[in-house]
């Protein structure tokens, strides 16, 4: 058990440092609004500060958005903590804490969010995000499964 703790504690840390480095890059290497295309009409790097949340909501509400972040945090924790057996929980959580903290490390020292990967997708540009939302969304999609998985289970057991 002590172990999975280990690799759920490391994998935050260095997902978290991941996403940090790839905004120092941005950050050392881009003037703000700067963008280089890197595949035609597909992806780039758009080099953005985002003072809102996903999309830019709550736009200016930093304090409100730091709570959410680090209530978020303290719950996926508290979840890992009373179901210790799910390895499903554990990489979820370890994205979307690393995710979180990422973001939260942007918004308490730099004042706001760097973004700056941005897709074409039939001929619409999406939002621009980081590294930091990619692990959130991809934890999000595994925690959204996790659930489906338990509810299902539930289901069978019922029978």
């Amino acid at each position: 058990m002590k172990k999975k703790y280990i690799i759920f504690s490391l994998t935050i840390i260095l997902l978290t440092l991941f996403d940090q480095i790839s905004k120092i890059i941005v950050v050392n290497n881009f003037e703000l609004y700067d963008s280089v295309v890197l595949i035609n009409n597909f992806l780039k790097f758009y080099y953005l500060k985002n003072t809102g949340a996903s999309f830019g909501i709550l736009s200016g509400k930093m304090v409100l958005i730091i709570l959410i972040n680090l209530i978020m945090i303290i719950y996926l924790i508290r979840e890992i903590i009373n179901h210790k057996e799910s390895n499903l929980l554990l990489v979820s959580s370890s994205l979307i804490i690393s995710g979180a903290f990422g973001n939260l490390i942007d918004r308490v020292f730099r004042g706001s969010v760097i973004d700056f990967i941005s897709f074409t997708i039939f001929n619409r540009e999406m939002p621009v995000f980081n590294l930091a939302d990619t692990f959130i969304t991809i934890g999000v999609i595994l925690y959204i499964i996790m659930i489906f998985m338990e509810s299902s289970d539930e289901r069978d057991n019922s029978k």
